[in-house]
């Protein structure tokens, strides 16, 4: 009975992971006279309904923006993209906009497309099936496989901060894309891993259990990145079109679900009983990080020594606040 219990739900994560191996590339727009091109990355996770919604709605051509959307595999392909210059912005979470603003690269976080929610989770903990059957604290010292500068990593040690365990309370793997990550917790070669929602779900059906989730937490998790060169009027431009996105989607949650399906954000076996994730007007896309937030970021990022801290010097200088995330004249 296990095995059919698995097999369903195994086959349609990696029938959606085929689909992401080479990226999804949207239709190529032609910039009207009066439109600002602009090429976004995307990564294949949920809350990217806003920016494809915000395409296919019509919402960034309304704003005077004809957006490219690129889709990659995995945040460290993508942020490599970033980084080399050939796009205008992506979808990323703020540890990507402090990194690449210490190297050199001129992005700022303008606008939140997720944040978590006490009654839907986003990111969460989930075993193997072969270790459904244990607690947190029989995880004591196992694997956990995460991609190290990420938000997973970033949330394995908030996860352990708020639960009174030490940073060192799982042993963390770096696997970079979350279907290498799904493949080796589902055949039993690792303990556990963080993964965003719809991922989590699938691990879950097939047999996984959640033993950790974000719903506790209070911190916006997805942002929009875009060139720090843009005039505000653009910016502005693409974060009223991502509002629209987010009142559209509320209005017609169900045509949104169908676009997901559409763009294999969710795997075929969870349309039925998937649950969009909080889409909340008075937070998106204005909840940025704020300073208190962005400093836990700039400590962690100082503590895996990537910038500069107490314990190291040779670290990148960390970016400030000011320079990392857009307000409107700034």
């Amino acid at each position: 009975m296990r095995g059919k219990h698995v097999f369903k739900p195994v086959l349609a994560f990696f029938s959606f992971c085929v689909f992401f191996a080479g990226g999804w590339t949207g239709p190529a727009e032609r910039a009207g006279a009066d439109e600002v091109p602009l090429k976004f990355g995307l990564l294949p996770v949920a809350d990217t309904i806003l920016l494809i919604g915000a395409k296919e709605k019509g919402f960034f051509r309304e704003r005077g923006l004809a957006v490219e959307l690129v889709t990659f595999q995995s945040a460290p392909e993508k942020d490599a993209v970033a980084m080399s210059g050939e796009l205008d912005g992506h979808f990323c979470e703020i540890i990507s906009v402090i990194v690449q603003r210490a190297s050199g690269k001129d992005f700022r976080a303008v606008a939140a497309t997720s944040r978590t929610d006490p009654e839907k989770r986003v990111f969460g903990l989930v075993t193997s099936p072969g270790n459904a059957g244990l607690s947190l604290a029989d995880l004591r010292g196992k694997d956990l496989l995460v991609a190290r500068r990420t938000i997973t990593d970033f949330l394995a040690d908030v996860f352990w901060e708020d639960l009174g365990f030490p940073p060192d309370y799982m042993e963390k793997k770096d696997v970079r894309k979350i279907p290498v990550r799904m493949q080796l917790l589902l055949s039993d070669r690792a303990a556990a891993t963080l993964i965003p929602e719809p991922m989590l779900s699938v691990a879950e059906r097939a047999g996984g259990k959640v033993l950790a989730d974000d719903r506790g937490l209070d911190m916006p998790l997805a942002v929009v990145a875009l060139r720090g060169d843009l005039p505000d009027e653009t910016v502005i431009a693409f974060r009223e079109a991502i509002r629209d996105a987010v009142a559209w989607i509320n209005e017609n949650p169900g045509e949104g679900l169908g676009l997901m399906a559409k763009h294999n954000l969710i795997p075929p076996d969870l349309t039925d009983t998937y649950v969009l994730p909080a889409f909340d007007p008075a937070k998106l896309p204005d909840s940025l990080p704020d300073r208190a937030l962005y400093e836990r970021y700039l400590a962690y990022l100082a503590g895996i020594g990537v910038l500069a801290g107490e314990a190291n010097t040779g670290g990148l200088r960390a970016p400030s606040w000011e320079d990392a995330t857009w307000r409107a004249g700034e």
